[in-house]
């Protein structure tokens, strides 16, 4: 279950789509740029080097060419790895420790994640042991949040927010009213809006949803097995939506609340720009502008909130048919995302916490059901959980009850103007939960 509970956040945040991009982003650097020197003259040192200029040539990584490094029954996993080390190049060697028959790297992404790699040789000089583990960082005060955030290069915003009576009060974080991408952590007023539904009696948990031909395109996590013609119920596909982050289904809710829906949850929930989200926007429409073809991401750049509003129904007249060439190419300094701060963040856990009673009580189970961090259940006896990641853009957010019955809301929202691998979400986790025991020691204080 806790394998299943952190590797479903990671992965869930992962839209299918945009998965695979293989396109070559600039040239490797040259060896005096790794930072040490490897000497070749052990198998281990060759298998080593060989490894580095793989993830750092402008080659994709690919299982025939992982064949010429790894043993067989290893060269999937190893590629999956190196593929993310690639995916972050240029990749900086920091250190290698050389021992009999193996060797420890010491690396650094290029937005400064430290990785060790372990690997070792057998009798034919091909690697049969592999481990590549992230160096979490030390995060012993909340001014070390900041540093290492600011390493990353990030354009960042996080919060820790008390939540009373539904109101949010915060009591520490950065840059916390700034409008930073949401990824899918919008998810969240989707869900608000389908709660606002079952109470008013429009919509209950049991109503059946129709999968469509169209709705597949968009990938599904949850559903991809189910033809269309298959139907799946409001509860199972609001379930979907939040712990495996469900594309498909998402969009089904959406289209099931009908026009204006989630634009009044947005309101609900008190975002400082309702309008900058109206229409709000879909699944598809926004894959469709950020990664599809034709590619019109300057135009909505520029574009008016009409002429937005006008290539966001063009996309539902089209079919969604993603461009390979983009797929790892942020689309959010188009401004082709889901915005909002901080504390936007805190008031929609807040008014999701607040309007989960009566018909809609089963929300709260749905927003716990994976909480994709660890934390120490005798501290916090509740957590509520959505994140999100598309191509540059990292999110987290958490809605906790602290043992006392106080509510707590931690978010973190990243932007970079690159693509950054799932190294990037297991890092951020780590100083998530890192943060989560700075509250759970005493009163933040930087």
């Amino acid at each position: 279950m806790r394998h299943r509970v952190v590797g479903a956040t990671i992965a869930a945040m992962l839209v299918a789509v945009l998965a695979c991009g293989c396109s070559p982003t600039g040239p490797a650097p040259a060896e005096a740029a790794y930072g040490t020197r490897i000497d070749t003259n052990t198998p281990q040192g060759l298998r080593a080097k060989q490894l580095v200029d793989m993830v750092n040539s402008d080659w994709p990584i690919g299982t025939v060419t992982v064949g010429t490094l790894a043993s067989p029954e290893l060269i999937e996993p190893v590629a999956g790895a190196m593929d993310r080390l690639w995916a972050d190049r240029p990749i900086t060697v920091t250190g290698i420790e050389v021992g009999a028959g193996s060797a420890t790297l010491h690396l650094l992404t290029s937005y400064q994640v430290a990785q060790d790699v372990k690997l070792r040789t057998n009798d034919a000089g091909l690697v049969d042991r592999f481990d590549m583990t992230l160096v979490k960082p030390q995060i012993k005060q909340w001014s070390d949040v900041d540093a290492e955030i600011t390493k990353s290069g990030a354009r960042y915003s996080y919060a820790a927010s008390k939540v009373s009576s539904g109101k949010c009060t915060k009591v520490v974080g950065t840059n916390v009213d700034e409008s930073l991408p949401l990824a899918s952590i919008f998810k969240l007023y989707v869900l608000l809006a389908v709660s606002e539904a079952v109470n008013a009696g429009t919509l209950t948990w049991d109503e059946q949803l129709v999968i469509t031909k169209e709705a597949k395109v968009v990938g599904s996590a949850g559903f991809d097995d189910l033809p269309p013609g298959a139907s799946v119920s409001v509860r199972d596909a609001a379930q979907e939506m939040i712990s495996a982050s469900d594309n498909m289904a998402t969009d089904m809710l959406i289209e099931r609340l009908g026009p204006g829906a989630v634009e009044r949850a947005l309101a609900t929930a008190g975002h400082h720009d309702p309008a900058a989200m109206t229409p709000f926007p879909t699944a598809h429409e926004m894959f469709s502008v950020g990664w599809g073809k034709p590619d019109v991401r300057e135009e909505w750049k520029q574009a008016s909130p009409q002429r937005r509003a006008e290539l966001l129904h063009q996309t539902n007249v089209l079919p969604y048919e993603p461009d390979p060439e983009r797929t790892r190419t942020p689309a959010s300094p188009y401004g082709a995302e889901w915005y909002g701060t901080a504390m936007d963040v805190c008031r929609v856990h807040a008014a999701l916490q607040a309007s989960a009673v009566g018909p809609a009580a089963p929300v709260r189970a749905i927003l716990s059901a994976t909480p994709g961090i660890e934390l120490d259940p005798k501290t916090w006896t509740y957590i509520a959980s959505k994140g999100g990641n598309l191509p540059g853009d990292l999110t987290f957010s958490w809605y906790a009850t602290d043992r006392t019955g106080q509510g707590w809301v931690v978010s973190f929202q990243l932007n970079w103007p690159a693509y950054r691998s799932q190294i990037a979400a297991g890092w951020l986790l780590s100083i998530a939960t890192q943060a989560f025991g700075l509250i759970s020691v005493g009163p933040p204080n930087r």
